[in-house]
């Protein structure tokens, strides 16, 4: 008989966005880590029906058809500066969250161990949402809370990678008009397991637990790119993301979701109302507005998106008369471009060492090499 549920994806074709997870309607499915640590539906032969709603949902991609229009935005208060580039999610979750209504993104757990789609309703939270997050984050049940929301006439803001975006809508399966969704501009996602690992080798090493991680730290300038992780013993590491062991991984292409190499939804065709992510190469399009502090590159996909940037204020925002595709192109390739992998044997012996030596010394054997070159790489291209 055939089998009608995610259980017959191949494991390249799932992005752990839960949606499946999410639509069961007997509760057959759960979401476990493989040895790479990345979370994978489960299916329960007991209790599945065979209904093959989550293979549905999992399929049904959605992508806006309406014009696109560009911007370039910056906030130039101090909030900027706690921003990953120009501040716009900041200024759109404000916005809701002025409203009574509740905004979802990627905070962290307790130590930083963990990184999770949260809901939250005051601006005192919002600060743990802020800032791009170097690892898949885990949704467990955030889906079904903000159906709950959203059938409440709740006024909901929904931010996460294009594949989360996606898997929501599809999850909800139809338009809402409370919902206003922001997808990053995503450079893949990484190992969940891979980052705790490498959480708790740095805890170990300043003897204290981790209070905060930053992966786009500023002090150096919005194209410094560093990473700063405080421990409640107020010390600090802070390091070039070039010399940084986790975030070497990460650009390795070790440390990355199978799936990210076969993203369905990388394309300049979004499933979210708004666009968010670094304006690269701004210098080369308007360069009275690139100070090195940061600006937000947003593709407005909707209706609906067009209304939100304009009621936001405080905010510097010019439309940009470029074309999407060539400049896609030429310097945000994760707009719609995937990326290539590393070879399997290589690979497989990543994550063995990873679960078998220190952070450090399985860097050295496998990341050494890979550091060098992107160091040379950016020498090169000064």
């Amino acid at each position: 008989m055939t089998c009608n549920n995610v259980s017959i994806l191949k494991q390249n074709e799932c992005c752990g966005c839960t949606a499946c997870y999410a639509s069961c309607p007997v509760g057959a499915i759960e979401m476990l880590a493989d040895f790479e640590g990345f979370l994978y539906p489960r299916i329960d032969v007991s209790k599945c029906i065979d209904c093959g709603k989550c293979l549905r949902v999992c399929k049904n991609v959605r992508p806006y058809k309406e014009s696109q229009v560009i911007y370039s935005c910056r906030n130039n208060s101090e909030l900027r500066a706690r921003s990953s580039s120009g501040g716009v999610f900041s200024r759109l979750a404000e916005l809701v969250l002025e409203q009574g209504g509740v905004v979802c993104a990627v905070g962290y757990s307790e130590g930083c161990t963990e990184c999770l789609h949260k809901i939250i309703t005051s601006k005192d939270e919002l600060d743990d949402l802020r800032r791009a997050k170097f690892v898949q984050s885990k949704k467990y049940d955030i889906y079904t809370q903000l159906k709950q929301h959203l059938d409440a006439n709740v006024l909901t803001l929904f931010c996460g990678t294009p594949c989360e975006c996606g898997g929501l809508r599809q999850y909800l399966n139809k338009e809402y008009d409370n919902l206003l969704t922001c997808d990053l501009i995503c450079g893949c996602v990484s190992s969940p397991e891979v980052y705790k690992r490498y959480i708790y080798f740095l805890a170990e090493r300043y003897k204290s637990k981790v209070k905060s991680v930053n992966f786009k730290d500023k002090r150096q300038g919005w194209r410094g790119k560093a990473i700063a992780v405080c421990f409640e013993n107020g010390d600090e590491y802070y390091n070039s993301i070039l010399d940084d062991d986790y975030c070497v991984s990460f650009h390795s292409r070790f440390n990355i979701r199978p799936a990210c190499f076969n993203c369905k939804y990388r394309s300049l065709e979004r499933s979210a109302d708004l666009t968010l992510g670094d304006f690269w190469a701004i210098e080369k399009y308007a360069p009275e507005y690139d100070d090195n502090k940061g600006t937000s590159f947003v593709l407005v996909n909707t209706s609906k998106g067009e209304e939100y940037m304009r009621r936001i204020v405080d905010m510097e925002m010019v439309k940009m008369d470029i074309d999407l595709e060539e400049y896609a192109t030429k310097y945000n390739w994760c707009l719609h471009k995937n990326p290539i992998g590393m070879p399997e044997d290589a690979r497989r012996t990543f994550y063995e060492d990873v679960h078998s030596m220190p952070f450090d010394k399985m860097a050295i054997k496998n990341l050494e090499e890979i550091k060098q070159i992107r160091k040379q790489k950016k020498m090169n291209n000064k």
